[in-house]
């Protein structure tokens, strides 16, 4: 049963990537995986069921990855390999990203998801910023401006697939591309420490050490 659910879950999410998330129904998705509609309503009893899902799928996914405890050396290597790695998680999900206001306003329960997973994507935000202003990289910032930086890279969180896709850029290089765009956000606070490392970044040779 668990196979099922899982299968489901996986097969939905290809077709929401491929299809777009309003052009793929509960019927689509039980033809797809072999079941009945009434074997899927079953396991995920609304598709908003099924989408919240998929979102705490990769939420998890993140907290796995990229939300553990800090290191202690956190720099902006750290910062540009965390937000890469972000970024490849979402490929996976990238309906998320592509349909998301359309699905948080079609759903209650992914609404109170997003309520929940905004503060704590705060909270990380306020965190890392500390950490490099801890280390050396970053002066310290007045929190009127830690808000507009929070604001800014949010936009660049929520928009970058969309532009990448418009702009033709591979999933790769976007994924490049938009985490340097995060990061050189901060470029006008960094000490000198820290605006060596951001040349480093910004001129590719993180990338060239993976």
């Amino acid at each position: 049963m668990a196979d099922t659910r899982q299968r489901i879950l996986d097969i939905a999410r290809e077709l929401f990537n491929t299809e777009g998330l309003g052009r793929v129904g509960v019927r689509e998705i039980a033809r797809a995986v072999g079941i009945s509609v009434g074997n899927l309503a079953y396991h995920f009893p609304t598709r908003d069921d099924l989408v919240a899902t998929l979102v705490m799928e990769l939420s998890e996914e993140n907290q796995r990855t990229i939300f553990g405890a800090l290191p202690e050396d956190f720099s902006f290597e750290t910062l540009y390999r965390a937000a890469t790695a972000a970024m490849r998680n979402m490929l996976r999900f990238r309906f998320v990203l592509l349909s998301y206001v359309e699905a948080v306003r079609a759903s209650a329960h992914l609404a109170r998801l997003e309520k929940g997973m905004s503060v704590q994507r705060r909270q990380r935000h306020d965190q890392m910023l500390a950490a490099l202003v801890a280390g050396g990289y970053v002066k310290r910032i007045a929190p009127e401006r830690g808000d507009r930086l929070y604001e800014q890279g949010a936009m660049i969180s929520s928009g970058w697939l969309t532009s990448a896709t418009l702009r033709g850029l591979s999933d790769e290089a976007a994924v490049r591309h938009f985490a340097k765009l995060g990061c050189a956000l901060l470029e006008p606070h960094c000490t000198p420490r820290g605006g060596r490392q951001m040349r480093r970044l910004l001129a590719g040779d993180y990338d060239r050490r993976r």
